[in-house]
């Protein structure tokens, strides 16, 4: 076989017309576009790239089945395979799991469509000799790229916490249908069978139908997640609102009592200082003083920031009703780059598990120290809470919950992670002495 036949038996429109509709689905789906000269001229050219690479390789491959048979009729097959892992290990940076999930459902739609416009344009051409059919084939190109267009608009780039169980289903799906196309291209190549199979068009149209709608039910389920999750927050943020304004309501009141009876302090301390009893004002005093800061308006932090200020708040009420005194050191922008239900569930877990975890020691003084800033191009955020003499350090510095529901509440640790992960942060936990500190580093410039 001649190294330039791959041009002459298999480059003709119809292979050129699948290079470019999975040249642009590749490109279209993992691209970030934007409405600017540049970026379509980037994506262009990457579309223009993925094109020659399919090229180099396809022919590459052809060429490879002259002496190496196993790979004849799968080419195409192992080319863009190749071509959509390079195109995602070199310019895609979305999350593991969404790359996993829609490279492997775009590769196998690529493969199923492919294959789908050959054998039944070839089944037609059977049932109805000297026709055109290849047209069959521009169809199933349309398919190709209908599909990308459809992964673009329900895009997984930004979960980050897809189910595992969601990767198994779709490679499971990927998997079995690779193998029973690779399976039944070989069949055909080693038998020198030529003819096209009805039934096996039904098979790639129903796996085609299964890639589109188990994509698109992983899509709307953690789309559903999502919103459940927002929700949840929101339903924290309006409780931590509600709270916060009981609290100014009884600060108000305390305030207008004390105001109220303002004229008759002062009544009193005149009568002492006129009759000398320096020794009495100063005890009054001290008893006026402390009534002052027992008002729940010294309670209510104000760092600028209305979402820390809500989360902060109700923490310090939570943390107040059990006995615990929170102090907080804050200072960040009024406006954070953040997802609010990221930046919630993030401070609700620390400070939730050092509420849990100070209350579970012998101290008469319970303290959490919560400190907020920013650190060059991070948010940095710290609790502090003091533990146990008896603790089991590397348990706890391992993230294992100690409590009895472990399933449901261990899995805080690995939410702040994922949320970290997402922000290209950090999360640390250490213990200096009997304190227990955990560290939390979000990029500013992430998103």
């Amino acid at each position: 076989m001649n190294f330039f036949d791959f041009f002459k038996i298999i480059y003709d429109e119809v292979f050129i017309v699948q290079l470019l509709a999975v040249s642009f689905s590749v490109v279209w789906v993992f691209y970030d576009w934007q409405k600017t000269k540049r970026s379509i001229a980037i994506g262009i050219g990457q579309i223009v790239g993925v094109f020659a690479l399919g090229t180099l390789l396809n022919w590459l491959f052809f060429a490879l089945s002259s002496v190496w048979h196993a790979v004849a009729g799968i080419h195409f097959h192992i080319a863009w395979f190749i071509t959509i892992m390079l195109y995602l290990g070199i310019f895609d940076r979305t999350y593991v799991m969404s790359r996993i999930i829609m490279g492997a459902t775009l590769f196998i739609t690529v493969v199923t469509t492919a294959d789908l416009g050959h054998e039944l344009a070839g089944f037609m051409g059977g049932i109805f000799p000297g026709g055109y059919f290849d047209y069959i084939c521009f169809i199933t190109s349309a398919l190709m790229v209908v599909f990308s267009f459809v992964i673009r608009k329900y895009t997984l780039k930004f979960y980050s916490d897809i189910p595992l169980i969601s990767v198994i289903l779709i490679m499971v799906n990927t998997l079995a249908s690779i193998i029973l196309i690779i399976t039944k291209t070989e069949i055909k190549m080693s038998s020198g069978m030529i003819g096209f199979d009805g039934f096996y068009c039904m098979v790639l149209a129903v796996i085609y139908a299964i890639s589109l709608t188990g994509y698109l039910m992983i899509y709307f389920h953690c789309n559903v997640r999502k919103e459940m999750t927002a929700l949840e927050v929101q339903n924290k943020l309006l409780e931590a609102d509600k709270q916060i304004l009981i609290v100014s309501g009884q600060a108000i009141e305390e305030m207008r009592s004390l105001r109220h009876d303002l004229k008759n302090l002062i009544k009193v301390m005149g009568l002492m200082l006129e009759q000398g009893k320096y020794e009495e004002l100063k005890e009054y005093f001290k008893s006026v003083s402390g009534k002052l800061n027992e008002t729940f308006l010294s309670e209510v932090i104000d760092c600028g920031n209305q979402l820390i200020n809500s989360v902060i708040n109700m923490e310090i009420l939570k943390a107040t009703s059990y006995g615990v005194k929170l102090v907080s050191k804050i200072s960040v922008p009024s406006q954070l780059p953040f997802e609010s239900s990221d930046l919630c569930r993030v401070l609700v877990n620390l400070i939730d598990n050092a509420i849990e975890g100070v209350m579970r020691t012998d101290s008469k003084d319970y303290l959490i120290d919560v400190k907020i800033g920013k650190r060059a191009d991070y948010l940095y955020i710290r609790v502090q809470n003091e533990i146990r003499d008896d603790t089991d350090r590397e348990t706890l510095l391992k993230m294992n919950t100690v409590k009895d529901d472990a399933v449901n509440h261990g899995y805080g640790h690995k939410i702040v992670k994922k949320i970290v992960d997402k922000y290209n942060g950090c999360v640390n936990y250490t213990i200096s002495e009997n304190e227990f500190i955990a560290e939390v580093m979000l990029d500013l410039t992430a998103l």
